[in-house]
């Protein structure tokens, strides 16, 4: 949803406001959601909690176990089904009637049904915090550290000489820059991770980073 920056604020002072953040998992999307939730008040909508509830789990941690890795017996199919899942989620977020809305999506939310994306694109500003340089080695190590259900999408292969996990690693970069180009087309506006994740740059500068140039 194009904005001009006068149009944001007011928006946010009417309680219109309707954000909507996209990007890798363990980027920062639900740190700075929940920071700006905090802040400025804006509500709060969780993809993946609205997930993980739906299929009868207590956690994250039980949904990522559920989705297991792309190695995993029968995770094509769960992985489908998790997009339907993801798809059905984000449509309720999206419809969830509340003053000034955040929605902190799923890492695959380009995966779902091309309506509901259009659906968000045309009510929801969308924010990409795009994963730097300097933090790509640490989202593969917290893939491991601290799962979460990840869509492949194709991207993983068993690659020869390496072990199953030693081939995530080595696939995960190509998954990255492929999700790079789908995020960077569905937003409105790109924020790197290395802004969102500096400890000195405080939450009021990201809210006037978040703001249209004009």
């Amino acid at each position: 949803m194009k904005l001009t920056r006068s149009d944001f604020t007011k928006r946010y002072e009417a309680g219109t406001l309707k954000l909507a953040f996209i990007g890798m998992s363990n980027i920062g999307k639900s740190y700075t959601a929940l920071r700006l939730a905090t802040h400025y008040k804006f509500n709060l909508i969780e993809v993946d909690k609205i997930i993980w509830e739906n299929l009868g789990h207590d956690s994250m941690d039980a949904f990522a176990k559920w989705q297991g890795h792309p190695y995993s017996d029968d995770y094509a199919k769960r992985e489908r089904h998790s997009i339907k899942l993801e798809t059905e989620a984000t449509r309720k977020a999206i419809r969830t009637l509340k003053k000034n809305p955040i929605i902190d999506t799923t890492g695959s939310v380009i995966y779902t049904d091309e309506s509901v994306l259009k659906e968000l694109s045309d009510n929801y500003y969308v924010v990409y915090i795009q994963a730097m340089e300097d933090h790509i080695e640490r989202l593969k190590v917290q893939y491991f550290k601290h799962p979460k259900p990840l869509v492949w999408a194709g991207h993983y292969q068993k690659l020869k000489g390496l072990t199953e996990e030693e081939s995530i690693l080595a696939c995960y970069p190509n998954l990255l820059s492929a999700r790079a180009k789908a995020y960077a087309s569905l937003a409105d506006v790109t924020l790197a991770s290395t802004t969102i994740l500096n400890p000195e740059i405080g939450i009021v500068d990201i809210y006037e980073k978040l703001k249209p140039a004009h």
